[in-house]
């Protein structure tokens, strides 16, 4: 057994989910799990604890928002300023295909301020990623400007890239309609 990551693993469990028409931490997999807990299920065999952040689930810490209608990355944002840890996992709660190998992969040391995957045409994939709370003032600063997107602010920062094969990136699809999510199934 590969020991547990030292760090807090984070879900990002709230959002609008204004495509799907639901919750969609809520929707049940065919295991009889909702993809909130698949996903946290997975972060728990990763890290040391996990925390969840914009919704409260179980007994899990809980990270509040700090700024509504922010998106993930006012998720970040609020996990940063949180005070729990110095680095962090985070995943969304709408990718419950990420198996623990790809968490652990983020995991590997290093000087950056972020690590994520990046996949064969080069682009990286804003989300799961490790990231430090070295990135909180590029992050609140985005986020002053109005800049939403994660990717955006990963550009800024230095970024220790995991290659991953198409295949791995098909893992990594977030589950945004219900056709994403019937195809799941």
């Amino acid at each position: 057994m590969i020991a547990k990551w030292p760090h807090i693993g984070a879900v990002l469990a709230a959002g609008a989910s204004s495509r799907m028409g639901t919750a969609k931490g809520d929707l049940v997999l065919p295991g009889g799990q909702t993809m909130l807990q698949a996903v946290i299920k997975t972060l728990e065999s990763t890290c040391v604890e996990v925390v969840t952040i914009g919704t409260r689930f179980e007994a899990h810490r809980f990270v509040p928002d700090l700024r509504s209608g922010a998106g993930p990355l006012g998720g970040i944002e609020a996990l940063l300023a949180s005070g729990f840890d110095e680095t962090y996992l985070i995943s969304p709660n709408d990718i419950p295909l990420l198996s623990p190998e790809m968490f652990q992969r983020l995991t590997v040391p290093s000087e950056a301020v972020a690590t994520a995957f990046q996949t064969e045409d080069a682009r990286i994939q804003a989300l799961p990623l490790r990231i430090s709370v070295a990135a909180l003032p590029t992050v609140t600063a985005a986020l002053e400007r109005g800049h939403n997107a994660v990717h955006n602010v990963l550009a800024r920062l230095e970024v220790h890239r995991i290659p991953i094969s198409d295949d791995e990136a098909r893992g990594l699809r977030n589950i945004n309609t219900r056709g994403d999510f019937d195809s799941i199934r």
